[in-house]
């Protein structure tokens, strides 16, 4: 429950919480586990925050064909791959990619719970679009028509090109782009690049 580095973490010296689940083995020593006892406040912990749809981090400790793992203050909890926001089920490499994933810290929301069971299932792909909707209406309330805002460029069409702001997208029509006659959008810009764009308006009935 230390994470994938746990060992590293700790060092003599150090005062931790444990849960005694032998007083003594055939060696002489208690047996005890700081999964255990960190485990019976994750749970009221998880509680909470799947009532309250609260968004979280937490670092990933592993993996396997279905998903990816993550330990929260003690609880084990998955994350399957349908719910994982940063790999396509789809992808040829998608093993792969969830293996990258094990070290890092990732936003999660709890979707499914049983203490009973023991089963916790959480969510990136719930979290992330939380996360880009309130983004989104955060730049909204912010921008103001006639401001210069930096922003890179986040997708390519027939008729323009999508911008993105810090989290919400504003689209500049083919119109805004060029005079020259015949240019697409693609001669013109890649996915990626950092522009300067103005603001010509900006809908907030419509989030636009």
């Amino acid at each position: 429950s230390l994470g994938a580095e746990g060992a590293a973490r700790l060092k003599t010296g150090d005062t931790v919480r444990v849960m005694v689940l032998q007083p003594s083995s055939a060696e002489g020593h208690a047996i005890v586990s700081l999964d255990r006892a960190r485990g019976e406040e994750g749970w009221d912990t998880l509680q909470e925050r799947y009532e309250s749809g609260e968004i979280f981090d937490a670092e990933v400790t592993g993996h396997n064909r279905g998903g990816i793992l993550v330990n929260v203050d003690g609880v084990n909890a998955f994350i399957p791959l349908s719910q994982v926001d940063s790999v396509r089920r789809d992808d040829a490499d998608a093993v792969g990619q969830l293996a990258n994933l094990v070290g890092q810290s990732i936003r999660l929301k709890v979707i499914e719970l049983n203490r009973k069971r023991n089963r916790v299932i959480l969510s990136e792909r719930a979290a992330m679009a939380e996360y880009r909707k309130a983004s989104k209406d955060r730049v909204l309330d912010e921008l103001q028509e006639g401001e210069i805002r930096e922003g890179r460029v986040s997708s390519i069409t027939d008729f323009g090109v999508f911008i993105d702001l810090g989290g919400a997208d504003g689209l500049a029509h083919m119109t805004e782009l060029t005079w020259e006659r015949g240019k697409k959008a693609k001669d013109l810009y890649n996915v990626g690049d950092v522009v300067q764009a103005y603001v010509l308006k900006v809908d907030r009935e419509t989030k636009k």
